[in-house]
């Protein structure tokens, strides 16, 4: 197609029946959030970030949506719509509107929230040359969302619909929000439809993709986006938007941030944890984090895990205990936003040590790498920010960073103690030092 303007294909044809005590009969994109209808903050966003080529997938009431949005002309957009006169599923849907799109197309839901760079997720997507990329995030409550397994190059390897098998899974959430090549969908529509007559693109098209040998890719990434499909959820949005959180999780807004050490602070001293089994929450933790998730400070993990080095646990088996700990966690509702580890140590003579990882680096505690990486990623202001920590390597690290810090009396409770170190403050644990950072944050 000659169209080389940016495209959004919205799926827009809900009929919104767990909202109807709100939103009466309105389809669910017309839902209202804070005075406008959802669709048009979705819109709005699109064309912020020059996506202004939008296809509206309608169906139920599609009459009402087109009767307030018209041609798009008011929004800086050129709207079309395309009618789903019978139900064929989000994934069929997006097949039979296939020869109307262009070669590369972004795909959103009409009754999600959100307010991202999606400006960077499509320059992300030119980047990887992959069929399709699937924004993800984590979330508080992963126990019921599709969860994605990626590889260190971002290449999803396989995905986890909910409900989910008995193993610990990483905390990495489909958004619901994509990119799509428009050749790598071509051929695919008659084996989708043999799976399911209604075909859902997260359960069945990317599951098919994969099998077909297409390269997914995932864009990782803590802005703001939530599935508004009940009362509870579009309530909780409203507060979010009220409260400044939305705001500050954007990806141009300049971050606080809380960095937590893991063993001591976030899970039971083991001294050289190697063992998932030996992996175990230190109480309150998880109320901790779900106080720091709500506010939109950020949660970041930085953990000195020289057991890589020493050769008593590799990097993939060092994973599944994150897993873990994501999982544990998400099942109270908390998360974390990111995580780093240093895997490196100096000292030699370990039956199975891992030899280039034995050298002097730049990340373990008490240096600073972890953190000015964190700074780098994630748009974290160092300088507002704080760190929570057993031992005074992670205080003199916070100290050497600029940050603020806090020793928990969990763990090793400091009896690492060094002169001129000192915290901040001093708190029972993980529980106490979050209430003391976020009053000080009045």
């Amino acid at each position: 197609m000659g169209n080389n303007r940016r495209q959004v294909v919205i799926l827009a044809g809900g009929k919104g029946t767990r909202l109807k005590e709100v939103s009466g009969d309105l389809p669910k994109p017309m839902v209202f959030v804070l005075g406008k209808p959802l669709l048009q903050h979705l819109i709005e966003q699109c064309v912020e970030h020059d996506i202004t080529d939008i296809k509206l997938l309608v169906s139920y009431k599609k009459e009402v949506i087109e009767d307030y949005f018209g041609d798009g002309g008011q929004y800086g957009a050129s709207i079309e719509y395309i009618v789903e006169d019978v139900p064929r599923g989000t994934a069929g849907a997006l097949m039979d509107a296939l020869p109307e799109l262009n070669d590369q197309f972004l795909v959103v839901y009409g009754d999600t929230f959100f307010d991202i760079d999606l400006g960077a997720f499509w320059e992300f997507h030119q980047k990887q040359l992959g069929g399709a990329s699937i924004f993800l995030h984590p979330n508080d409550h992963p126990h019921d969302s599709d969860l994605v397994e990626v590889d260190a190059d971002l290449r999803v390897q396989k995905i986890h619909p909910y409900p989910h098998d008995a193993q610990w899974r990483q905390n990495l959430v489909n958004a619901a929000v994509y990119m799509f090549n428009k050749d790598v969908l071509q051929g695919l529509k008659s084996s989708l439809v043999s799976i399911s007559e209604k075909p859902d693109i997260a359960k069945n098209l990317f599951p098919l993709m994969l099998d077909a040998g297409k390269e997914l890719y995932g864009y990782v990434s803590t802005e703001y986006i939530k599935d508004m499909g009940t009362p509870k959820r579009l309530l909780k949005v409203e507060r979010d938007i009220n409260s400044g959180k939305v705001e500050s999780l954007k990806k141009q807004t300049p971050k606080v941030a809380i960095f937590l050490d893991r063993d001591g602070t976030i899970n039971k001293e083991v001294d050289h944890l190697s063992n998932i089994a030996q992996f175990e929450l230190i109480e309150g933790v998880g109320e901790a984090i779900c106080q720091i998730n709500a506010v939109g400070i950020l949660v970041v993990v930085v953990t000195n895990q020289p057991v890589v080095a020493r050769g008593d646990l590799k990097e993939s088996e060092l994973q599944i205990i994150h897993n873990k700990m994501d999982t544990l966690l998400g099942k109270q509702g908390a998360y974390i936003d990111k995580l780093y580890y240093c895997p490196h140590h100096t000292d030699s003579g370990f039956e199975n040590e891992v030899v280039e990882l034995k050298f002097d680096c730049d990340c373990r505690k008490p240096k600073t790498g972890m953190f000015e990486q964190a700074k780098e990623d994630l748009n974290i202001v160092l300088e507002r920010s704080w760190m929570v920590g057993d031992s005074y390597r992670d205080i003199l690290a916070a100290q050497s960073a600029g940050m603020k810090s806090v020793l928990v009396q969990t763990g090793y409770a400091g009896k690492d103690s060094c002169k001129n170190v000192n915290p901040d403050l001093v708190a029972q644990d993980l529980r106490a030092a979050v209430g003391l950072i976020l009053k000080e944050s009045e």
